[in-house]
């Protein structure tokens, strides 16, 4: 009898121990250390009204990216705003899904400089109507060469704790306003051209014509890789320089112009402008914009002379 009632009473202190373990630690759980966030970013991008970046690079000046009827918008100032490609919006889209919690790196806000998701750092808000689910600091950037990873160090707005995530999100959140605009200066299928004509000052024109797998200019046989070159070259041709105070209606005729017909009967142009020491570039495949030609030298690129394809 002595023992039987010694092992019942040694199992309800077990049991009564074992209770008292659990609320403790689930206590002291809640007391102390919080748990590890398993998700950071949790949006639905169909909802997303607006994306708010706060870029060090532009001295952490607002870039709003809007939609605006289903068009998105960036706004360039109070007054002027500027369509967005949708490839990009989904770009953002696609790195703001993929931040993922690696590890816990620190917690604390003694280690916020360390990290560099202080007030120095990079900010991205996303806004879903009139909320705002996400408020996300870009930290430091980390690169280990074995196994070779690149990993950003990031932080919510309302946290303190600091997370390891996989990529370079500088590479895309520090951007300008314009580096979000659509910057083609040209869009097409160069296997479809079959007739350029370079209109320039004086006796400078010259056109080249697709003769059966070949091309001419001005009719003698075009070098083969010159020409190829120059085609890769102002292939979807991009640039974020532009110039948004071109008044349309008192822009002078162009000095140059570079007209390109395609096999399926249609034709584009690009045009250059000079007024006073600029140059301006504009082109009917894009005809929101106007580009700096003295930038990257796209001038030269685009309107190249005829022996610049000559053997």
């Amino acid at each position: 009898m002595f023992n039987k009632l010694t092992n019942k009473n040694l199992g309800i202190v077990f049991a009564v121990l074992l209770i008292l373990f659990a609320v403790l630690m689930l206590w002291d759980g809640q007391k102390g250390e919080r748990t590890f966030r398993d998700t950071l970013v949790d949006i639905d991008t169909a909802d997303v009204t607006q994306i708010l970046l706060y870029p060090k690079s532009q001295d952490h000046k607002e870039v709003r990216l809007f939609n605006e009827d289903g068009q998105w918008k960036v706004q360039l100032d109070s007054e002027r705003t500027a369509l967005v490609p949708h490839s990009k919006i989904s770009n953002l889209y696609t790195q703001l899904m993929a931040i993922v919690p690696k590890r816990l790196a620190a917690r604390g806000q003694d280690k916020w400089t360390e990290f560099q998701v202080d007030s120095t750092a990079t900010r991205v808000k996303v806004v879903e109507g009139g909320d705002t689910t996400l408020d996300l600091i870009i930290g430091r950037f980390s690169y280990q060469q074995q196994p070779r990873s690149m990993s950003t160090f990031v932080r919510l707005g309302n946290d303190i704790d600091i997370y390891e995530v996989d990529g370079f999100l500088e590479m895309t959140f520090n951007q300008s306003a314009n580096s979000f605009r659509d910057g083609s200066i040209l869009k097409g299928d160069n296997t479809k051209w079959n007739q350029l004509s370079f209109d320039y000052p004086a006796d400078s024109s010259f056109q080249m014509i697709k003769v059966n797998n070949g091309w001419t200019a001005n009719f003698t046989n075009a070098d083969s890789a010159k020409t190829e070159r120059y085609f890769r070259q102002i292939t979807n041709m991009t640039s974020t320089e532009f110039f948004d105070d071109i008044d349309e209606a008192q822009l002078p005729a162009p000095s140059y112009k570079l007209t390109i017909q395609n096999t399926d009967g249609n034709e584009f142009e690009i045009n250059g402008y000079e007024i006073g020491d600029r140059f301006v570039i504009h082109s009917s495949t894009n005809p929101e914009a106007y580009f700096d030609g003295n930038k990257n030298k796209f001038k030269n690129k685009i309107f190249i002379g005829l022996n610049s394809v000559l053997p």
